[in-house]
């Protein structure tokens, strides 16, 4: 099982690549990840933290061929590059995975980067152009993870209306701004099955996009 963590810029999806691996590994599922981004801030994050799991680089237009899934019953997630200056790395992995979610904040700038950039392709457009490439000939999921999301204001509201007017899947769970999540890259981490990842994979499970471990 591949998941693409996309997005077209930094939407805080490294830390939620660390964070919902953590949260799959504590729920009992092999796990993998792996680094497409040309920063290299998640391979940075295992280096200085350790993760109970293996990552590996590969930030290149060569993922597809050169990837090697763990198994029926292993989780691989890809930090994917930024759509918006990488869209190769990013058509390469869709290429092979089996589900694609947009990690982005619930501001009406986020909304047009993903579904109405100026200068770059929706990622939309691109999730369903590599169904030409599967050999099923058919998109993988794409669902849309809120984050970054505050407390009690109505940009939430608006932005999940405006995606489901658009057709765009949205999870229920959302990941909140805490200090604990925007500062965990470069530290350990621990209970991360306790709190909105740990929802977020029980979300997966219920709604078949996942096999329960």
């Amino acid at each position: 099982m591949l998941i693409a963590n996309i997005s077209p810029r930094s939407m805080g999806k490294t830390t939620d690549t660390g964070l919902m691996g953590h949260a799959f590994h504590e729920a009992g599922y092999p796990v993998k990840l792996w680094d497409a981004d040309e920063s290299e801030h998640l391979t940075q994050w295992f280096e200085l933290a350790g993760f109970p799991f293996g990552v590996e680089k590969n930030a290149s237009a060569k993922f597809a061929e050169e990837y090697t899934p763990l198994g029926d019953s292993g989780i691989d997630i890809v930090d994917v590059g930024h759509t918006e200056n990488h869209p190769h790395i990013a058509d390469s992995v869709l290429k092979v995975a089996d589900l694609a979610i947009i990690h982005m904040e619930p501001s009406m700038a986020d909304y047009q980067r993903v579904h109405q950039p100026r200068t770059s392709t929706p990622i939309k457009t691109m999730v369903g152009r590599s169904a030409f490439d599967r050999p099923s000939r058919t998109a993988p999921p794409l669902w849309v993870l809120l984050n970054r999301v505050r407390t009690n204001v109505r940009s939430e509201k608006q932005i999940r209306d405006l995606l489901a007017d658009d057709d765009y899947n949205v999870f229920t769970v959302k990941i909140p701004v805490l200090d604990d999540i925007k500062q965990a890259t470069g530290f350990s981490v621990e209970n991360a099955a306790r709190g909105p990842f740990g929802e977020l994979v029980t979300e997966m499970e219920s709604r078949g996009l996942i096999k329960s471990a």
